[in-house]
């Protein structure tokens, strides 16, 4: 890359300037070098004098579509050909490589137009495997090896007949690890080969990437060697055999990072789970030309980075503003990376900046976000970040057997779980403010039931699969399995015993209407609140929760067009509703022909509750606003 370095800067130095001679003088230095000392003693290897010009640029592991089906390969790209190898068993933990196929510098062709055959369908695989399941086996079997572990450390004992099967589950996870290394990449990275003078390609290869920074260096490796530089004399006549000897001698100095769900940094605590609330804001310091300027983000994984997100695009401006949020999910983070691109015929990458992901934002953000500045393309760039840690019982997986979650007792569920909140209300409500608060008709518009089915599943039996489920599919049938879950608890949060009480306060100041100020209003408001003080503790918890969720889902009333009626409507009857009494019992038979009346009553009761709790948010902000600037 040094060579690339120094090319380029003597194409763009005038021959008179006087530090001409000195960048001509350490390129020959440095090429000089490279002939001399070739790190695979390609000059013992190959009398050939031309072949041991040859000098590896880039190497990485990466996934490519064989025939519809995954396969993990390692890219080798020389100076004058790049060359694809799959991973090849040589006795226990090692590998060597097999070549598979190789493409001359000049005939590669970065396939980025789709008239020359980039489709979807060229990625299209038979049979897709299932990551959130993958995920759940893999954290599932983590969790064992380290609590074993643990639990060694502690009893400070070595049990001959745990030692196999620590090992076994060890074993397990690779496997795990293997098939995800393979199934998380989505980034399509084609390349093809392209006959001297010919307009079609002879063929494509489909590769798939995780970060966008590891595919725009693959992209700009190859522009700039076609552009920069001249292939070794004699690369036209490149053959199977000699390069299957390159590969082979490259395996010694390679070291290969397929990343680990076991990675230790110093510490395995020292790896991040939860949200980051990113919010990119804009350049303080002008970058040095104007031009449409985007961001990428990535989050790193067990190892891998991943791109999370995309900012939009703010076109000819020198000083762009983005003014955007997004929520990242962290799984084993320990780094957040931006790029810079510039929107050109092909995207060129401005300037690349990484932050160290630090486990005290979660204390330094309580009260808002945690403002940062960064250097990046060489302007300062603003953000604000916030993490919110995991919710805790997602990290383990539940001994409930099915049914011990949908249609059981709240007051069973929140001991079992040892939680103020069901995991299910919180990581439901936690996704939909993530992700569905802007969603026109949220908590209105039905979910799809084979997702609800799904997700049901899951939450009965897997807690962390339910969490990485929720994150997948469809907003609409998040919002469906929450609302099917507070239906079907036996009895409604508001309890059965103040139901009637919450009805008579209702009843008692019939001409209250819908002003928060008359006094009938008042009253009501005043009789509602007396009841609702009597409810237990797990109850006005999970009400306190929701009733707060409800209002934020009010505040972009503008564009999810959900007003506090609305939601009310949907979840007066679902969180107010009359005990399920015997069938020849008068009092049920009267509810059952009054039921049009309940309804508007169990609306009208949350749409009460729901106004005193908008009210007090905005007096919260009002009186905050002056020392919250982050907020």
């Amino acid at each position: 890359r040094l060579v690339f370095i120094f090319q380029d800067l003597i194409k763009y130095t005038p021959a008179s300037h006087p530090d001409h001679a000195m960048l001509t003088e350490a390129l020959n230095m440095t090429q000089h070098f490279l002939d001399e000392f070739n790190i695979i003693q390609t000059k013992s290897m190959f009398p050939n004098a031309d072949r041991a010009q040859r000098r590896l640029v880039k190497n990485s592991f990466i996934v490519e579509l064989s025939d519809g089906h995954r396969k993990l390969r390692h890219l080798f790209l020389f100076n004058d050909v790049i060359a694809c190898a799959k991973y090849k068993a040589s006795g226990r933990d090692k590998f060597t490589f097999e070549l598979k196929w190789f493409i001359p510098l000049p005939d590669i062709v970065v396939v980025e137009d789709e008239s020359l055959g980039a489709n979807a369908n060229d990625a299209r695989e038979t049979s897709p495997a299932n990551i959130v399941a993958l995920k759940s086996q893999a954290s599932t079997v983590r969790d064992q090896i380290l609590a074993e572990e643990r639990a060694a450390a502690d009893d400070k004992k070595i049990r001959i007949g745990g030692r196999g099967a620590a090992e076994k589950q060890r074993k397990k996870l690779a496997e795990l690890e293997a098939q995800l290394v393979l199934a998380s990449p989505n980034l399509v990275f084609r390349v093809g080969a392209r006959a001297p003078g010919a307009a079609a390609l002879q063929r494509q290869h489909v590769f798939f990437l995780s970060s966008e920074y590891e595919r725009t260096q693959w992209i700009d490796s190859i522009h700039a060697l076609q552009a920069s530089s001249a292939p070794p004399a004699g690369s036209s006549s490149i053959s199977m055999l000699e390069l299957q000897a390159w590969v082979t001698a490259c395996r010694s100095y390679l070291q290969t990072d397929m990343g680990s769900y076991l990675l230790r940094s110093g510490r395995d605590d020292s790896l991040l789970l939860g949200d980051l609330q990113l919010h990119i804001g804009g350049m303080t310091a002008p970058l040095d030309t104007a031009a449409d300027y985007y961001i990428v983000v990535e989050v790193d994984s067990y190892g891998h980075y991943f791109r999370k997100a995309k900012s939009k695009l703010v076109c000819r401006s020198a000083q762009p503003r983005w003014n955007e949020s997004f929520t990242l999910d962290l799984e084993g983070s320990q780094n957040l990376r931006l790029l810079l691109y510039e929107d050109a015929a092909r995207p060129v990458l401005r300037g690349k900046c990484t932050i160290k992901l630090s486990r005290e934002w979660v204390s330094e953000s309580a009260g808002g976000s945690v403002a940062r500045t960064v250097c990046v393309g060489g302007g300062s760039l603003t953000l604000r970040l916030r993490l919110l840690p995991p919710e805790r019982s997602a990290r383990r997986v539940p001994s409930a057997k099915p049914g011990a979650l949908f249609g059981n007792k709240i007051t069973h569920v929140a001991k079992r779980e040892k939680r103020n909140i069901p995991f299910i209300i919180s990581a439901c409500v936690r996704e939909v403010e993530r992700r569905g608060i802007h969603e026109v008709g949220i908590y209105r518009v039905s979910g799809s039931a084979s997702d609800l089915n799904r997700l049901k599943k899951s939450f009965e039996t897997n807690a962390y699969e339910a969490e990485q489920l929720l994150k997948e599919v469809d907003i609409h049938s998040v919002t469906g399995v929450l609302k099917l879950y507070l239906r079907e608890l036996p009895e409604a949060l508001f309890t059965d015993a103040l139901y009637p009480e919450l009805l008579k306060a209702w009843g008692a100041t019939q001409g209250a209407g819908t002003s928060v100020d008359s006094g009938p209003a008042h009253t009501r408001r005043h009789a509602l609140l007396k009841c609702y003080a009597q409810l237990p503790d797990l109850n006005k918890n999970c009400i306190d929760f929701l009733l707060n969720h409800f209002v934020k889902v009010n505040q972009h009333e503008s564009e999810n067009k959900m007003s506090l009626h609305n939601l009310a409507t949907v979840f007066g009857p679902t969180l107010l509703r009359p005990a399920a009494a015997g069938a020849g019992s008068k009092l049920r038979t009267d509810l059952l022909a009054a039921g049009t009346v309940d309804a508007m009553a169990q609306a009208g009761i949350l749409y009460c509750l729901l106004q005193q709790r908008q009210l007090a948010a905005q007096l919260s902000s009002h009186h905050r606003a002056p020392h919250s600037a982050l907020d």
